[in-house]
């Protein structure tokens, strides 16, 4: 007997619930969105789950029930308060009173984005939906700053992805395993310095770990150690990002003159799968939704 097919997650800028009255159409920018919405007592569920990662701030105080799995809970949210409802997971809200939200939308690629930056890779369980933001919360104040910027024109989407990117690095912080480095006690090895030096030189070409480690002057062994020991990568992988990165910005200047393929072939990639499979593992988007992204967004050639 065929198993039952898993509920598809709901496309939260598309989906609005019955008892929501009044919707001020989504901000759009490549990976996210806002929404103002309003609208009086009802409810929702999302059985499959949202398929974007979703900040609220609420600006108006009103009274909730939140359910996740087996467990309900009641809460009142006060104006200015938030709450984080990761992406996936089912859901059911219930609410009385008027309501009035501001809502971001964060597409999961964009977030694990931001997260590779940061060298973790987040795990959000469900139960953040029981989880309150105050007010006073960084993300929660930057959500209310980001609305009020829909309002200025020049240079809006510079400011808003520029916020968007600091609100969710308060997320990660706040829901995430996010140790503070600790401080170098010293400066990077001249082997490891030499290393990254020679590494952008040679960018195109094959390297192994020991032709690198021997212009270095070091033994592999040793030179591997000393370079995770210096910048939290293997040498291979700060290889491959240093290409995503040259990827990165051919696209952006040549986007519209080179095939991906060509893109690949000059940033020391094997040939565009390659470059597509660590481009997507790195950036969570592939070379051709970054450029696709920047098309929509009109971001003028670097």
């Amino acid at each position: 007997m065929p198993g039952k097919h898993a509920l598809p997650n709901i496309d939260i800028e598309t989906h609005v619930p019955a008892a929501i009255t009044a919707v001020r159409r989504s901000h759009g920018w490549p990976g996210l969105f806002l929404q103002e919405r309003r609208g009086n007592s009802g409810e929702v569920r999302y059985m499959g789950g949202p398929r974007q990662h979703i900040l609220y701030c609420f600006q108006k105080t009103f009274s909730s029930e939140v359910t996740v799995g087996e467990e309900r809970r009641q809460f009142v949210y006060r104006a200015g308060e938030a709450r984080f409802t990761p992406a996936a997971h089912s859901v059911s809200f219930r609410w009385s009173g008027e309501v009035q939200v501001l809502m971001l939308g964060i597409e999961p690629w964009f977030l694990q984005g931001v997260a590779a930056e940061l060298g973790i890779n987040p795990v959000f369980p469900a139960s953040l939906n029981f989880h309150k933001l105050p007010s006073s919360h960084p993300a929660a104040v930057l959500l209310r700053q980001l609305a009020s910027e829909l309002s200025v024109s020049p240079g809006t989407i510079v400011v808003a992805e520029g916020l968007a990117r600091v609100i969710v690095v308060h997320v990660l912080r706040e829901f995430s395993d996010l140790r503070a480095p600790k401080v170098a006690e010293a400066a990077p090895p001249v082997a490891v310095l030499k290393a990254v030096e020679f590494m952008r030189r040679r960018l195109s070409e094959s390297l192994s770990l020991e032709e690198i480690a021997h212009h270095c002057g070091v033994s592999p062994f040793h030179f591997a150690r000393q370079f995770k020991a210096a910048t939290g990568h293997p040498p291979h992988e700060y290889l491959v990002r240093l290409r995503v990165d040259r990827a990165q910005e051919l696209i952006s200047r040549e986007g519209r003159n080179w095939a991906l393929a060509a893109v690949a072939h000059e940033s020391g990639f094997a040939d565009q799968s390659h470059m597509s499979r660590h481009f997507r593992r790195v950036l969570g988007v592939t070379p051709g939704e970054f450029a696709e992204a920047r098309r929509v967004a009109g971001w003028p050639a670097s």
